[in-house]
C-alpha cells in the first residue's frame, strides 16, 4: 500500500472516529475545542520535551538536530502503539499536528519533509508506513513539502528491540539508501526526516548518512517521542 492510499484509508477511519470526539490517550468524551485530541487532564500528564537529547553528544551523528515533542514513557507509550501496532492510523492526525507545531518552534528554514521508510516486506505486512503518516500531517501543518520517496529500505534488518547502540548501528549501516534517480532531488537540500519514537538515534543516524551521502546539506530528525536522555520515573 502506497502512502497516499494510507491517507485515504485515514480519511475512512476518520468518518468511523470522528476527529477530536474522544482523547486519543484515555478515550474520555471531549470536545471540538480540544484541537489535539486530548483532554486536559492527558494534556497536562504528557513530558513535553523541546531539547534535544543527544545535545552533549551529537558528533557521533550525521543529523545535525533532533527535535522532540514529548519524552518517551507510560503518558505517551499508548499512543505510539495504538498507531503503529493496532492500525488506529487517525491518531496520526493530531501527532502530526503536534509536529507541525514543534517545527514551527525552530527558527531554522528546511526544504523538504520526509520519513523513515519501512523495508517493502514489513510495509506490505503492517499495511502503513507510520512514520510517513506522521510526515504527510506534519509537513502539511508546518506548509512544507512532503516528499516519502527521498530514502529506502532496500534490505530488511533483524529486530532492533533488544538490541545496544553500538549493536544496532551495525545492524543498520548501509541500510538506507537514497534512490539514484532521487539524487538530484536531496541535492543541497535542509531536509526534516520524520520518525515516531528515537530511542538510540541509530535508524535516524543511518538515515542521514545516506541522505548526506547524497549531497543534503542539512538533516534535522523530527520525532514525536524520544527516550534517550530522559530517564524518569515512569521509565524504569
Amino acid at each position: 500500500m502506497k502512502w497516499h492510499e494510507t491517507g485515504r484509508a485515514a480519511a475512512v477511519l476518520g468518518l468511523i472516529y470522528p476527529e477530536n470526539i474522544y482523547c486519543m490517550r484515555c478515550r474520555d468524551t471531549i470536545d471540538a475545542s480540544r484541537v489535539h485530541g486530548l483532554c486536559d487532564e492527558c494534556a497536562s500528564a504528557i513530558p513535553w520535551a523541546v531539547e534535544n537529547p543527544f545535545r552533549s553528544y551529537m558528533d557521533e551523528f550525521a543529523f545535525d538536530d533532533v527535535w522532540p515533542v514529548a519524552r518517551y514513557g507510560a503518558h505517551v507509550r499508548g499512543m505510539i502503539h495504538g498507531l503503529k501496532l493496532h492500525g488506529k492510523t487517525y491518531i496520526a492526525r493530531n501527532l502530526g499536528a503536534l509536529m507541525a507545531e514543534r517545527v514551527r518552534m525552530e527558527p531554522a528554514t528546511f526544504d523538504v519533509v520526509t520519513a523513515v521508510p519501512l523495508h517493502r516486506e514489513k510495509h506490505r505486512l503492517r499495511g502503513f508506513n507510520q512514520a510517513a503518516l506522521l510526515a504527510e500531517y506534519a509537513a502539511d501543518g508546518a506548509q512544507l513539502p512532503f516528499d516519502p520517496g527521498l530514502l529506502v529500505k532496500p534490505r530488511p534488518t533483524a529486530s532492533l528491540r533488544l538490541a545496544d547502540s553500538r549493536t544496532r548501528r551495525q545492524m543498520l549501516a548501509g541500510a538506507f539508501e537514497v534512490p539514484a534517480e532521487r539524487r538530484e532531488d536531496v541535492l543541497g537540500k535542509r531536509v526534516i526526516l520524520v520518525d515516531d519514537v528515537c530511542t538510540t538515534g541509530s535508524t535516524a543516524d543511518a538515515c542521514a548518512r545516506a541522505l548526506k551521502g547524497a549531497g543534503a546539506k542539512q538533516v534535522a530528525l523530527l520525532c514525536f517521542a524520544a527516550s534517550a536522555g530522559y530517564k524518569t520515573v515512569e521509565d524504569t
